[in-house]
C-alpha cells in the first residue's frame, strides 16, 4: 500500500470515527427516555476511551525517554571510537536529528492528538448531559406538549397525562 492510499485510509478512518461522534452527541427530543438511559453508557465509552489514551501518551513519553537515552549513550560511544571527544551540544544535536528519536517523538504527538480529542469527546458529552436534563425540563414544564383544539383541558392538565402516560409504558 502506498503513503497516499495508507493516508487516504486514515483519513477515511477519521471521518468514519467523527461521524459515529456526531450520532452519539445528537438527541432525539421525542425519545428523551431513551436517550437518559443510554447516555451514561456512551459518556463511559469516551470516559474509558479517554483514560486508555492518558496512559498510552504516558507510555511512549517513557518510550521516547527510554530511546532518547538509549540514543544519545549510543551515539556518544560511536564519537569516542572515532576519536571526537562528545560535547554536550554535539550530543544533544545528533541525539535530536537521531531516526529512533524522531519516530519516538512522532508517536508520541499521535498519542498526545488521540488524548486530547478524547478530552474534547469528554467534554463534549457533558455538555450533552446537560442539555438531556434542560430538555427533560422543558417536557415537565410541557414545553413540547400539544394541546387538542377539541379537547378544553388544561396545557398542564395534558402534559401531567402525557408523562403518566410516557411513564406507564
Amino acid at each position: 500500500m502506498t503513503k497516499a492510499e495508507t493516508l487516504a485510509k486514515e483519513a477515511k478512518e477519521k471521518e468514519n470515527q467523527q461521524d459515529d461522534f456526531q450520532k452519539d452527541l445528537s438527541i432525539n427530543k421525542y425519545k428523551l427516555d431513551e436517550e437518559c438511559l443510554s447516555h451514561s453508557s456512551r459518556y463511559a465509552y469516551y470516559a474509558e476511551a479517554c483514560a486508555v489514551a492518558k496512559t498510552e501518551v504516558s507510555r511512549a513519553k517513557d518510550r521516547l525517554d527510554l530511546t532518547e537515552a538509549e540514543q544519545r549513550e549510543a551515539i556518544r560511544i560511536r564519537m569516542e571510537k572515532d576519536g571526537i571527544k562528545p560535547t554536550i551540544p554535539m550530543l544533544d544535536s545528533a541525539t535530536i536529528r537521531d531516526e529512533k528519536v524522531v519516530k519516538a517523538k512522532a508517536e508520541l504527538r499521535e498519542a498526545e492528538e488521540v488524548y486530547n480529542r478524547l478530552q474534547v469527546a469528554v467534554n463534549a458529552m457533558d455538555a450533552r448531559r446537560s442539555e438531556l436534563d434542560n430538555l427533560v425540563k422543558l417536557y415537565v414544564a410541557g414545553y413540547y406538549s400539544t394541546v387538542d383544539a377539541g379537547n378544553r383541558k388544561s396545557v398542564n392538565e395534558q402534559a401531567s397525562n402525557d408523562i403518566r402516560k410516557n411513564l406507564n409504558k
